[in-house]
């Protein structure tokens, strides 16, 4: 899915047809034909039913003849405009949709130098330090049974394990990245769950960490079959090399058959957008219909500048996020796990009644976005067609009008021999078929006109 909208189209102007100018039209025709038969009419004849028909009814007739058919152009023209409109509500509607889509974040787990967090970023427990006061390094045992990526493993599963436990939840499938690890870590935390009594479960080892694409493809799976997956990030340093980095680790357990618990609210992961290179051009329509409104807090990392002020400056404009919290400033350099740690942090502050938030993340100038919030959001209707005149209908009109015409003209003054059942079928076919041809033919060319200029833009 692109994330695009057309620009605004222009809405049918039906001021443009003039009904009084066609109804003086009308009278004007009429009382001139009445003005010449009554000069033609013969002196010594009484006015009949033949008058009428000669300088009232056959005017009108040929009259609305003439009228259907520049009514058959202005549907056209019509009919232009209105498709065009509906192209381009329906793609407004695709792309709502698209941004609707979700998974339910039903558990999470951080760990960090600094205990609770989000709740000192959210600045609810005094004012959180800056970069230079920030420790650096989480704090881990020596220990001969487990080793530093065990211990990360053991501390992030444990707030998890009822949940992982759970009947409804069986047979989850885990996926983990760890900062210089490889495949043998799987083996660690194995052992790590089978300390909790959790057995059976799929792993994936993901060689680079994961961006948010990975949720991109997880919510597509969502909406097709069962989904409970694990993903843990551990982005802990070398032990014999010092950083300017925070270590960090995270653990998120998300699911599409999240059951409401007492006391206990899901967060609902909203369809990223991800990979956007065009961030100023892009960003305002995902801010525009993405699920989530006005957020209280962006969370964001890795943004160059390029991105960063487009984005800032599409905030402002909206008036969406009064606080905007990078990571980078707080955490030092700028760490792989970080989008991940900006994630879980976005989640507490849904948990601790802190609103919808925005979180942001780039690596390689390719910025990606995705909302929370503690609530679902309504479907949008799907654009109907409105219902108006089209080409066809005015050309079948018209057609009629001709065939009225001149049937009642045969009746009047042609043979009467002449004027069969079988005269009258084929004078109404010859009459009707071609005046729908040239309609239906309208109808499908300016159609096709608006759906070539709409996707040729």
């Amino acid at each position: 899915m692109k994330w695009w909208l057309f620009s605004k189209q222009k809405e049918y102007n039906d001021n443009s047809f003039s009904y009084l100018a066609v109804f003086i039209l009308y009278i004007v025709v009429v009382v001139i034909c009445i003005g010449i038969r009554a000069v033609t009419w013969p002196g010594n004849k009484h006015v009949d039913i033949d008058f009428l028909i000669d300088a009232v009814l056959m005017p009108t007739i040929i009259l609305t003849t003439v009228v259907q058919f520049f009514c058959m152009i202005a549907n056209g023209l019509r009919h232009y405009t209105e498709t065009r409109l509906l192209i381009a509500a329906r793609q407004e509607y695709n792309v709502v949709s698209y941004a609707r889509g979700y998974i339910t974040l039903a558990g999470w787990s951080v760990l960090t130098p600094t205990a609770d967090l989000a709740l000192n970023m959210l600045k609810l427990e005094g004012e959180f330090p800056l970069a230079p006061k920030m420790p650096l390094k989480i704090d881990l045992a020596e220990s001969f049974d487990l080793t530093r990526n065990g211990q990360a493993f053991f501390r992030l599963i444990a707030p998890l394990v009822d949940k992982l436990k759970s009947p409804q939840y069986k047979g989850f499938e885990a996926a983990v990245w760890i900062n210089g690890g490889d495949e043998s870590c799987c083996d660690e935390l194995q052992r790590v769950f089978e300390s909790f009594a959790i057995t059976g479960i799929k792993m994936t080892y993901l060689p680079e960490c994961p961006d948010y694409t990975l949720l991109t493809e997880w919510i597509t799976q969502a909406k097709n079959d069962v989904f409970n997956r694990l993903l843990i990030c551990i982005d802990l340093h070398p032990e014999e090399e010092e950083s300017k980095r925070m270590e960090n680790a995270t653990a998120f357990f998300f699911t599409n058959s999240y059951v409401k618990t007492e006391g206990e609210k899901p967060v609902y992961l909203y369809q990223p957008m991800t990979g956007v290179t065009d961030v100023e051009n892009n960003l305002p329509v995902y801010l525009r219909t993405e699920p989530v409104s006005k957020p209280k807090i962006l969370w964001y990392t890795g943004l160059s500048r390029t991105e960063k002020y487009p984005l800032l400056e599409v905030l402002d404009e909206k008036k969406m996020v009064p606080e905007r919290l990078e990571l980078e400033t707080s955490f030092g350099e700028r760490s792989a796990g970080y989008q991940w740690l900006a994630l879980a942090m976005a989640s507490d502050a849904v948990r601790y009644a802190q609103g919808d938030q925005l979180v942001v993340a780039s690596e390689h100038n390719k910025c990606a976005i995705t909302a929370l919030s503690s609530r679902l959001t309504r479907q949008p209707d799907y654009p109907q067609e409105k219902i108006y005149p089209l080409p066809w209908s005015a050309g079948g009109i018209a057609g009629l009008m001709l065939f009225f015409s001149l049937a009642i003209g045969f009746s009047c003054f042609g043979d009467d021999k002449m004027v069969t059942g079988g005269f009258i079928v084929f004078l109404f076919f010859i009459c009707l078929a071609p005046f729908l041809v040239i309609g239906a033919f309208f109808t499908w060319f300016f159609g096709e006109k608006a759906h070539e200029h709409m996707w040729g833009e």
